[in-house]
C-alpha cells in the first residue's frame, strides 16, 4: 500500500514530457489517473502505457485555456470518477523570439495555456476538493523562468511569473481547507517542449538554427522527465509551498532571488539572437549551413 493507492490524480498536458512521466509515476503507486491533453491520441498513448503494466488511467482531450471546455471537463471527471485527490496543472506552451515580434494573439495563446489554464484547473478542481472535505493537493508546474529573465522569452517568463504568484496566493487562500497548493519549478528537462516552441519575430533560418541549438543543448545537459516525475510524487506527499526541481533548478532560483542583477547579467550571455548574429557575421555561410545540417540530423536522431 502507498499513500496514493486508489487516489484520483488529474494531470494536464499528460500526452508527453513531464506530464506523461508524472501520470505514469502516480499510476505506478496505485493512483487512478486522469490523463488530459489537447490531443486525445497522445493522452490515450499515456493511458496505454499505464494499462500495459496493470495501472488504471482514463484519457480526455481538453484545451486548458478554454473556460467553457475546462468547466465541462471538470464536470465530466466528477460525474465519472468523483473529486480528485491530486491535481497537477502541467500543460504548458512556449514561444521564442523578440518582444516586439509578438502579436496580441501570441500573448493571448501563451497566457491562455500557462496562466489561465492554471486558473481554470485550480478553481474548478479546487472547489471539488474543498466540497468533498477530504483535503487534497494542487501542484502547479511553473518554471525558474518565473523568477529569472530569459532573452527572447519575455512572454513565457511573464506567463510563468503570473502562474507562480497565483500559486503562492492560492496557498494562503486555501490554508485551513486541507488543500495544499505547491509551485513546482522544473528546469533543464529534456522534453518535447523546445522543438514544439513557436518561433516569433525571427527569420526562418535563425528560427531553425536557434531551435536546433536549444534541442541539442537540452539533450546534452538536461535531466529526463522521469527525474521530475519522481520528484513531483514526493512533493505531493510533502506539500511544500515552492519546490524547484531538480537540484540545478534550486540553484538557479536561489541565484535569481539572492542576486537579481547577477541573474540578468548571466541571462545576457544566453541571448540566442545575439549569439546567432555574431556567428553569422564572423563564420562563413557555407560552414554555418553544414553546421545546421549536422544539428538537424542530430535532433532528428534524438526524436
Amino acid at each position: 500500500m502507498t499513500k496514493f493507492d486508489d487516489k484520483l490524480v488529474i494531470v494536464t498536458g499528460a500526452g508527453s514530457g513531464i506530464g506523461r512521466a508524472t501520470a505514469i509515476r502516480f499510476a505506478k503507486y496505485g493512483a487512478r489517473v486522469v490523463t488530459s491533453d489537447l490531443n486525445k491520441d497522445t493522452a490515450q498513448d499515456t493511458v496505454a502505457t499505464i494499462e500495459a503494466t496493470g495501472g488504471r488511467a482514463y484519457p480526455y482531450a481538453v484545451d486548458v485555456s478554454d473556460d467553457a471546455a475546462m468547466t465541462a471537463f471538470a464536470a465530466t471527471v466528477y460525474d465519472e470518477h468523483g473529486a480528485p485527490d491530486v491535481l497537477i496543472n502541467n500543460a504548458g506552451y512556449t514561444t521564442a523570439g523578440p518582444f516586439l515580434g509578438h502579436s496580441v494573439a501570441d500573448w493571448d495563446r501563451i497566457m491562455g495555456v500557462n496562466f489561465w489554464g492554471v486558473v481554470h484547473g485550480s478553481k474548478l478542481f479546487g472547489r471539488q476538493m474543498i466540497d468533498a472535505g477530504r483535503g487534497g493537493r494542487i501542484l502547479n508546474v511553473t518554471s525558474p523562468a518565473a523568477v529569472l529573465p530569459i532573452p527572447l522569452s519575455t512572454a513565457y517568463c511573464t506567463s510563468k511569473a503570473a502562474a507562480q504568484m497565483l500559486t503562492e496566493c492560492l496557498r494562503l487562500e486555501f490554508a485551513g481547507t486541507g488543500v495544499g497548493v505547491t509551485a513546482v519549478l522544473p528546469a533543464f528537462i529534456n522534453t518535447g517542449f523546445y522543438p514544439n516552441a513557436q518561433i516569433v519575430g525571427l527569420d526562418e533560418q535563425q528560427g531553425i538554427r536557434g531551435r536546433n541549438i536549444s534541442v541539442l543543448a537540452a539533450g546534452l545537459v538536461a535531466r529526463s522527465p522521469e527525474t521530475v516525475a519522481r520528484n513531483i510524487v514526493r512533493i505531493a506527499e510533502r506539500n511544500p509551498a515552492v519546490a524547484p526541481t531538480p537540484f540545478e533548478a534550486r540553484l538557479a532560483c536561489t541565484a535569481g532571488r539572492v542576486s537579481p542583477g547577477g541573474a540578468r547579467l548571466a541571462a545576457r550571455f544566453m541571448d540566442i539572437e545575439g549569439l546567432l548574429g555574431t556567428a553569422e557575421r564572423f563564420v562563413p555561410d557555407a560552414i554555418l549551413r553544414r553546421l545546421d545540417a549536422a544539428a538537424a540530423r542530430a535532433v532528428a536522431a534524438r526524436d
